[in-house]
C-alpha cells in the first residue's frame, strides 16, 4: 500500500484543483498517469481507496472553499475592524490588512498628506482597533500578457475589496489574541534591528530570522532571484532544523530528559511559525518536525513519505487555495521528490556529492513551475547553489540567529556575530549583485504551454528513474529530451510567419512591441515611465514602481525575447523613455533611435548614456530617413529638425507589415501635425496610434 502513497497527495491536488480552476488542458493532462496505472495494475481493488476518496475528499474541500461571498459592495464607506497582520509603511504610503467586525478582509490603501500623520502610522500593529473612511473598489486585473493578476491573489485569500482611505484611525485594543501577541513581538523586534544594524546587514537578518524581504534593496534580491538562490532567504527546512536541533541540545544539557524536550518543541514550533512570517516554507518544515517529533516521543516509527503527506492534506484542508501560491507549490514539490530520492542520495557519502545531487534534484524539479513564473533559466543556478548553500546555511544562519538572541540581553557594541555579518554580507551581497548583472546568468526561454510543461515532468521524472537505476550513461537520454523540449520552447516564435504588433499599457505613456515575421526582428517603441515628485525626506520609498522593470521587462520575458534589433525613442518625456534604463540593464538593445536635434534634459542624457555604456548604438533621425529589416520598411516622417518643443519633435514612424499600414505619431501636437500634412498631403494609413494619449492637442479634426 505504500507505494501507492504518493498517489494520494496527487489525486488530491487534482479534485481540489478541478473544483477551484475548473477543467483545463493541464488537468487533462494529469490524468493520463492515472489512466497508465489504472491500465498496468494488476490489483484495482487495492487502489480504490487510493483512487476515489481523496478525489471526492478534495472535491469537497474545493466547493466548500469556492462557496465564501463578501458582504459589501462598492463605493464609500466607513469600515471599523482589527488590523489583521503587521502594516507595511513606505515612505508617504501605508498598507494594511483590515479585519472588519463582520469578519470580513479589506486591503486598505491610503497616502499620508503629513509627517506627523506618518509617525502615528508607525505605532499601529496587529490587532490594532481601526475606523477606516474610503471607497471601496474591486481589485485590478491585468491588463498585459504576463502581468500579475492582482485580484485573483487577493481572492484566493478570501479578500474581495480593495479601500483607498482618505482617514485611518487606530488605537491599541483592550485585549489581544496570542497570535497578535506574537505579531506585535516580531514587529517590535524587527524595527529594532533595523535601527541597530546597517540597512544591508538588518535586511538579511529581516529575511533569514523573520521570513520578511521587504527591507531588501530591489538590486540585491533581483541578483538573489538571476542566479537561482532566492530560495536561500526563504526561512524553511534548515532554518527549522538549526531551531530544533539547537533548542533539542540547549534542553537536554540543563537536565530536560528527552520525553520533555520533544514535547516542549512541538508546543514551541507553532509559536516560531508565526514568528517567523507564516509562509507555506515555513509551516510545512514546521509541521513535519512536529510530525517527526511525536512519532519519536510516541515511539511510532513514521515513514518521512507518511509524514509529509499527513502535513500537505492538513495544510490543504485549513487553507485550499494554498494550491496556487508559488512558494507552496515549490516547498512541497521539492519535499516530495528529495524524500522520494533519499535512499539513492545517501547511498553517497561524500558532503559535497550530496549537496550536489540535493540542489541538482531541487532545481530541476522546481523548474518547470518557475518557469511558468520568471520565463527564464538561471545558468549559474547550480553552481551559485553549491556555493552560497554553505555560506548561508552554516555561516550566515547561524550568526543570523546568534546575533538576533544575544541582542535581546547584551548591547549592540558587543554583540560579535552581528560584527561579523557587517563584515561578511556586504562582500556577499556585492558578488552576487557583480554576478547577476551579465546577460550570460540567464536565458529567457519564454513562458511554456501547459503541454511542454507536462512533457517537461515526464522528462524529469525518468530522469530520476534513471538516475536511481544507475546505468552507464543515464544521463544521455532524459538530457536529450529535455534539451529537446526547450529547443521547441525558444524556436516556436521563429516558426511564427505572421507579424505580431502589440500596445504595452504602460499607463501615462506609450510602449509599442513589433515582431517581425519568424522573429526576424524586434522592435519597441517607447518604454513608458513613471514620474515622481518626492522633495520631501519622509515621502521618499525604500520601493518604487518601475515601468521597465514591472511591466516591459516581464512582458518581453513571456514572449521568449531577450534581444530588441531597434528601440525607438520618439522624444524625452519620461513617460517615453522611462522604463529605457530598465531595458538597457536586462536586455541587449542592438540599435537606438532618437530624434534628431539637442539634447538637454538630465533625464535624456541619463538614458541615452547607459544605452551606449550597455553597447547600443545611437542613431539620430529625421523626415526622409528610413531602414528595412527583411523586407520591412521603417520610414520616418518628422522630425524635420527645426521643431522647438519636446512633442512636435516627436519621430513619427510609418511601417507596412503584411499588407497593413501604421502611423506611430508619439507625442505629436496639431502643429507637428499640419506640418506633417504638408509635407505628406496624400498619407494614408489602417492604424494610427493616437497622439499625445488622447489629448485635445493632438490627433485633431482634420489630422
Amino acid at each position: 500500500m505504500l507505494v501507492y502513497l504518493p498517489l494520494i497527495p496527487y489525486m488530491a491536488t487534482l479534485g481540489l484543483f478541478f473544483s477551484l480552476r475548473g477543467p483545463s488542458v493541464l488537468f487533462y493532462l494529469l490524468l493520463i498517469p492515472i489512466f497508465i496505472l489504472l491500465v498496468r495494475t494488476h490489483s484495482f481493488r487495492t487502489l480504490i481507496p487510493v483512487l476515489v476518496v481523496p478525489f471526492l475528499f478534495y472535491t469537497c474541500v474545493g466547493y466548500f472553499a469556492s462557496q465564501h461571498e463578501t458582504i459589501y459592495d462598492s463605493g464609500e464607506q466607513l469600515l471599523v475592524g482589527t488590523i489583521n497582520q503587521i502594516p507595511n509603511i513606505d515612505g508617504d504610503r501605508l498598507a494594511l490588512r483590515l479585519k472588519t467586525v463582520e469578519q470580513e478582509k479589506i486591503e486598505v490603501r491610503h497616502y499620508f498628506l503629513k509627517e506627523e500623520e506618518k509617525e502615528q502610522a508607525l505605532s499601529f500593529g496587529p490587532g490594532d482597533y481601526c475606523r477606516v473612511f474610503g471607497t471601496v473598489t474591486i481589485p485590478s486585473t491585468p491588463t498585459n500578457f504576463a502581468q500579475f493578476d492582482y485580484r485573483r491573489y487577493l481572492q484566493e485569500q478570501e479578500i474581495y475589496w480593495v479601500m483607498h482611505a482618505e482617514q485611518v484611525s487606530c488605537v491599541p485594543s483592550d485585549s489581544y489574541t496570542l497570535p497578535e501577541k506574537l505579531e506585535r513581538w516580531r514587529q517590535q523586534q524587527m524595527l529594532r534591528i533595523e535601527e541597530q544594524l546597517s540597512h544591508e546587514v538588518a535586511s538579511i537578518v529581516h529575511a533569514l530570522v523573520f521570513g520578511d524581504r521587504t527591507l531588501m534593496d530591489e538590486t540585491v534580491l533581483e541578483a538573489y532571484q538571476r542566479l537561482g538562490v532566492i530560495h536561500l532567504l526563504a526561512v524553511s527546512g534548515m532554518h527549522v532544523g538549526l531551531i530544533v536541533a539547537t533548542s533539542f541540545l540547549l534542553l537536554i544539557r540543563i537536565g530536560v530528559t528527552r520525553e520533555r524536550a520533544m514535547e516542549c518543541l512541538m508546543l514551541l514550533l507553532p509559536i516560531y511559525i508565526v514568528v517567523a512570517g507564516g509562509a507555506p516554507s515555513v509551516i510545512r518544515a514546521s509541521s513535519m518536525s512536529i510530525v517527526v517529533l511525536a512519532s519519536l516521543r510516541f515511539k511510532q516509527k513514521l515513514p518521512p513519505l507518511v509524514g509529509i503527506t499527513i502535513v500537505y492534506l492538513l495544510y490543504l484542508i485549513i487553507s485550499p487555495y494554498s494550491l496556487f501560491q508559488l512558494g507552496f507549490q515549490l516547498s512541497f514539490l521539492v519535499s516530495f521528490s528529495l524524500i522520494l530520492s533519499a535512499k539513492t542520495i545517501r547511498t553517497y557519502h561524500s558532503y559535497w556529492k550530496q549537496l550536489m545531487i540535493v540542489t541538482s534534484v531541487s532545481q530541476f524539479i522546481a523548474l518547470p513551475i518557475l518557469l511558468t513564473n520568471v520565463y527564464e533559466i538561471p545558468w549559474l543556478s547550480l553552481p551559485a547553489n553549491i556555493l552560497f548553500i554553505p555560506l548561508i546555511t552554516m555561516i550566515l544562519l547561524p550568526l543570523c540567529f546568534l546575533g538576533f538572541i544575544s541582542s535581546l540581553f547584551i548591547p549592540i557594541n558587543w554583540n560579535i556575530p552581528f560584527h561579523l555579518l557587517e563584515l561578511i554580507i556586504p562582500f556577499n551581497n556585492q558578488i552576487l549583485t557583480i554576478l547577476s548583472t551579465h546577460s550570460f546568468t540567464t536565458l529567457i526561454v519564454g513562458e511554456p504551454s501547459q503541454l511542454l510543461i507536462f512533457l517537461m515532468y515526464v522528462v524529469i521524472i525518468y530522469g530520476m528513474y534513471c538516475f536511481e537505476r544507475r546505468k552507464m550513461h543515464w544521463w544521455i537520454r532524459p538530457g536529450s529530451l529535455l534539451l529537446l523540449i526547450f529547443i521547441i520552447q525558444i524556436g516556436k516564435p521563429y516558426l511564427d510567419s505572421h507579424a505580431n504588433v502589440t500596445m504595452i499599457d504602460v499607463g501615462q505613456g506609450d510602449s509599442f512591441l513589433i515582431e517581425l515575421p519568424y522573429r526576424r526582428g524586434v522592435y519597441l517603441i517607447d518604454t513608458g515611465g513613471s514620474i515622481f515628485f518626492v522633495n520631501e525626506k519622509w515621502r521618499e520609498r525604500k520601493t518604487t514602481f518601475d515601468v521597465g522593470q514591472d511591466i516591459l521587462i516581464p512582458t518581453l520575458k513571456q514572449r521568449g525575447i531577450s534581444n530588441i534589433d531597434g528601440l525607438i525613442l520618439t522624444h524625452g518625456h519620461a513617460d517615453h523613455i522611462g522604463g529605457a534604463e530598465a531595458i538597457a540593464r536586462m536586455m541587449v538593445v542592438n540599435d537606438v533611435y532618437y530624434s534628431v536635434g539637442e539634447v538637454e534634459g538630465e533625464l535624456e542624457r541619463e538614458v541615452l548614456s547607459t544605452l551606449v555604456n550597455q553597447g547600443a548604438t545611437i542613431h539620430f533621425v529625421k523626415d526622409g530617413m528610413e531602414w528595412t529589416d527583411h523586407n520591412v520598411t521603417f520610414s520616418i516622417l518628422a522630425p524635420v529638425g527645426r521643431e522647438q518643443g519636446l512633442n512636435d519633435r516627436s519621430i513619427v514612424i510609418y511601417v507596412e507589415l503584411e499588407g497593413v499600414t501604421f502611423l506611430f505619431t508619439g507625442d505629436l501636437e496639431e502643429s507637428g501635425e499640419r506640418m506633417l500634412l504638408q509635407r505628406y498631403p496624400n498619407l494614408q494609413v489602417d492604424v494610427l496610434k493616437a497622439g499625445h494619449h488622447g489629448s485635445r492637442t493632438s490627433t485633431t479634426e482634420f489630422f
